[in-house]
């Protein structure tokens, strides 16, 4: 690993009077520097703070944290730099508050997230394990499908072309051994005979499955006694576009009106617009059977936490690493520790969050709705 791979991750103060130095020397610590997946065209600035900085640090219920913690010190333990801490963490009583933040206190050192530009101000918004209708085979009301990852989806490591830039690249492999781009939503939409063969279930709600689309997991209810976890399984390679802001662009919803709910009463009021709508977004989205009584799994492969899971962009924030946000929250729901345990599509910059609600109609109502401007602070082991 190149020491010009660290110009990218700083230290030091805003004021341009001192000299930014970086948190590491990747070459002298290459377990840290493997902890944080950043590319050299990105860069970040993580200023050392006390912990009076963190305003409502103290009035936190840090036992939940750091169960959350330990759920995830079974997929990033095997790293060197987390070993100790993560012995600590199991070591310790969740249950006891005032020990679980000096735990936390004692172990670790918190940085302030600012971003390119020497912004300290993030977003945050929130996602849900939504709840679907469905059926194992189609028929009825029941004629939209959850595929399956498919069989011809594969994924090229670039790197061992000796490709820079990107690592990876998915795409479709044709009877001939050849590989090329795969199929889109639009397509998919509308030729079932592309995916025959792949579906999990059947629903009978485009919209919500769209969104469970954008969520990455869901809970299928098939009868009164049964109810299925689907979880995000591999996507189609193609980007992530959000609708809502295609429908500001057209002038259909007011910016400071845009939610989850609105784009829906939107697309409900607007059916024959629906589909070219949702095509908008070309990214699709695979699913794998989970278990419904252990809830969702992040990318990480943890299960997350309601309230204590957020999702962040790994090339800032690594997977497993605890996050303090404070966020200008009405209900003072979001300041809080919470454990970076998952990615999203849309979930790009150094300050920028998705948090987890949880299932539920309460958890959709405040997921839907939430927008705020936040601040970040990583914790990263002393």
């Amino acid at each position: 690993m190149k020491k010009s791979f660290i110009g990218i991750i700083y230290i030091g103060l805003l004021c341009g009077c001192a000299e930014i130095k970086p948190i590491f020397d990747a070459e002298e610590s290459p377990q840290i520097a493997e902890s944080f997946n950043v590319s050299k065209n990105q860069s970040a600035i993580y200023r050392p703070v006390s912990w009076k900085e963190l305003s409502g640090w103290k009035k936190d219920d840090h036992g939940e944290a750091l169960a959350t913690f330990i759920k995830s010190c079974e997929t990033i333990n095997a790293k060197s730099i987390w070993t100790k801490t993560c012995a600590e963490a199991k070591a310790s009583n969740a249950d006891d508050r005032v020990g679980a933040r000096l735990f936390f206190e004692t172990h670790f050192q918190p940085y302030e997230v600012i971003a390119d530009g020497n912004s300290k101000k993030g977003l945050i918004t929130g996602y849900y394990l939504p709840l679907l209708n469905g059926a194992k085979k189609k028929g009825g009301r029941f004629i939209y499908p959850i595929y399956k990852k498919p069989a011809d989806l594969v994924t090229v490591d670039l790197a061992s072309f000796g490709v820079t830039g990107r690592k990876s690249v998915r795409g479709r492999l044709t009877s001939d051994a050849k590989i090329v781009a795969y199929y889109d939503r639009a397509a998919i939409d509308s030729n079932a005979s592309l995916l025959a063969g792949n579906e999990l279930f059947w629903v009978d709600d485009p919209i919500g499955l769209f969104f469970m689309h954008i969520q990455g997991s869901g809970l299928i209810r098939v009868s009164n006694s049964e109810t299925y976890l689907v979880g995000y399984a591999e996507q189609n390679g193609k980007p992530y576009y959000p609708i809502g802001l295609y429908l500001v662009e057209q002038g259909e919803i007011a910016r400071d009106k845009l939610s989850m709910q609105s784009i829906r009463a939107w697309l409900e009021a607007n059916p024959k617009r629906l589909w070219q709508t949702l095509h908008k977004n070309p990214s699709y989205i695979f699913f794998e059977e989970g278990n419904a009584s252990v809830g969702a799994f992040g990318a990480q492969g943890a299960p997350l936490s309601p309230k204590r899971s957020i999702a962040v962009d790994p090339s800032f924030i690594p997977l497993g690493a605890p996050v303090f946000i404070r966020a200008n929250d009405p209900d003072g729901d979001i300041n809080r520790l919470t454990i970076a345990q998952d990615t999203g599509g849309a979930i790009k910059g150094a300050t920028r969050a998705d948090f987890f609600w949880g299932k539920g109609f309460e958890a959709e109502e405040r997921a839907g709705k939430m927008r705020l401007e936040s601040a970040m602070w990583i914790l990263l082991p002393k």
